[in-house]
């Protein structure tokens, strides 16, 4: 039988959060919370956080204010983390239409030509390709508008920029396997790790990095001083194209978090109970991350499809400016949580059941500096202090 739904006025409502065992100290200022969050957004999404365990009632001493304050420090996570996220988007489009008009051309009928992209499954390719011929013809924003009026053709870069994130994803999907690995290569900051001290290009830091990657277990398979190069060369190729199909993995997982983390957003979901239908694989991550996190501990909490993985992910993929700026509001907004012993109370009850690590955002720093080479990095920016953000003036 289902339960039957009742207007309750303000005072009312008051009245049953009482009965409940929650402390109102003051009506006028409960009614004032209910009237700006209302009674669902404010009680019923997070009692069952608050409750007794097994119990349909507050702990003693628990009040208003708390379920306020556990609100605010949730509200103010989710808007630093959806900022960020939509950066981590706006460099994705950025890179995939460099890498469509780098190789392309900038007319919409060379860059979404059918045969330039992954016809493994040619009918989910054409179907995507569709969906971004209907953005074409029927504009979202003013400037791919603009363009159509007033340019010859619309360049990637215009396009995307109207497209959603679930749409560039899935042109990510379709994209030739050399493309994903150069966007991979542009994003992921797997060339920016030191390898010994004498400075390198980019795709030398990359050639390096994968042979890295492959060596011991090249090792294990030719003895690479005495066998025949030819055929050290071509298990290395092996291992090599192995390897970047991993990383093409990891990648694609990323992505999918983050826009399964956005979606949650856009529907209202509660960040503290996200999962992500995507969960980042340990050994994968470890391949461009090192850092003091067990996989025992990885796989036992769940780390890499909660808030923690998504974290993990806005590490990787946003540059080093943002990802410093990104640990900063980290940490600001863990300061002004935890001023108070009732502010840590309730700021260490949210991260509990985030599950997230007391000490995240000093593990998101070491993750940082694992990701960034800082050594000339400091020297031209003085903003940057040892890898970190200095105080503003």
């Amino acid at each position: 039988m289902k339960k039957k739904v009742k207007f309750l006025t303000y005072q009312q409502q008051l009245d049953n959060l009482r009965d409940h065992g929650l402390i109102v100290t003051n009506d006028r200022i409960g009614t004032e919370l209910l009237q700006s969050r209302g009674y669902y957004n404010l009680i019923n999404r997070y009692k069952e956080d608050l409750y007794r365990k097994g119990q349909k009632e507050y702990p003693i001493q628990t009040t208003l204010e708390d379920l306020y304050k556990y609100h605010r420090i949730e509200d103010d996570l989710r808007n630093i983390l959806f900022r960020f996220t939509l950066n981590v988007e706006q460099r994705l489009k950025e890179n995939i239409s460099y890498a469509l008009a780098s190789n392309f051309g900038v007319d919409p009928k060379q860059y979404l030509n059918l045969h330039n992209f992954n016809l493994r499954h040619a009918s989910r390719t054409s179907s995507i390709l569709y969906e971004f011929e209907r953005i074409l013809s029927r504009p979202r924003s003013e400037p791919l508008r603009y363009y159509k009026n007033n340019y010859d053709v619309v360049p990637p870069w215009i396009l995307l920029n109207d497209a959603m994130l679930g749409e560039t994803r899935m042109l990510f999907g379709i994209l030739p396997f050399k493309l994903k690995i150069y966007i991979i290569k542009s994003m992921l900051p797997v060339a920016n790790q030191e390898f010994g001290s004498r400075p390198k290009s980019t795709e030398e830091e990359w050639n390096e990095y994968i042979f890295w990657q492959i060596e011991k277990e090249l090792k294990q398979k030719v003895d690479i001083d005495k066998d025949d190069p030819n055929i050290v060369d071509k298990v290395a190729d092996s291992l090599e194209k192995k390897f970047k199909n991993k990383l093409v993995e990891l990648f694609s997982t990323m992505i999918h978090s983050i826009n399964d983390f956005r979606n949650a957003l856009a529907h209202g979901d509660r960040i503290v109970h996200f999962k992500s239908r995507y969960n980042l694989k340990y050994k994968q991550l470890y391949s461009i991350i090192e850092v003091d996190i067990t996989k025992k501990r990885f796989d036992t909490k769940n780390l890499g499809n909660g808030i923690y993985g998504i974290l993990i992910v806005l590490m990787c993929l946003l540059d080093k400016y943002d990802a410093l700026l990104l640990i900063r509001q980290l940490k600001d907004w863990q300061y002004q949580n935890t001023r108070t012993y009732n502010d840590r109370k309730t700021y260490n009850l949210f991260i509990k059941k985030c599950n997230l690590p007391r000490r995240f955002t000093t593990e998101l720093e070491d993750i940082n500096h694992s990701l960034h080479y800082y050594s000339t990095l400091n020297k031209s920016f003085p903003f940057l202090r040892d890898g970190k953000y200095a105080d503003y003036d």
